[in-house]
């Protein structure tokens, strides 16, 4: 499985990196949604740094049949609204992706 991470926190992408290693999936970071390579199959992005311009390559992506995966600060309620207001909800806490990531992948 090919995944990207658009994930800024290196010691968070160092923990997906990780359970990427263990599930066999190749991963690429990548900066922002347009740099994400054609051939991805599962995206993770870190909605709480998100920037204006990521719903749109998101939303195209997802379209495309890949799995777009938000995650953020459960308590931070804007980043909440923002992901439903952009039509690619419902994000999830920061924890409960860590403890799923071997799941996800």
């Amino acid at each position: 499985m090919k995944v990207a991470a658009v994930v800024r926190d290196l010691m968070l992408y160092s923990r997906i990196e990780s359970a990427a290693a263990s599930a066999h999936a190749d991963l690429v970071r990548v900066d922002e949604p347009r740099s994400v390579p054609p051939d991805v199959e599962l995206v993770f992005v870190d909605w709480s740094a998100r920037e204006t311009s990521w719903s749109e390559p998101l939303r195209a992506l997802r379209d495309a049949g890949v799995r777009v995966v938000l995650f953020g600060p459960h308590v931070d309620l804007d980043a909440h609204a923002a992901a439903r207001d952009a039509g690619l909800g419902p994000m999830m806490a920061r924890s409960k992706l860590i403890t799923q990531l071997p799941q996800l992948l």
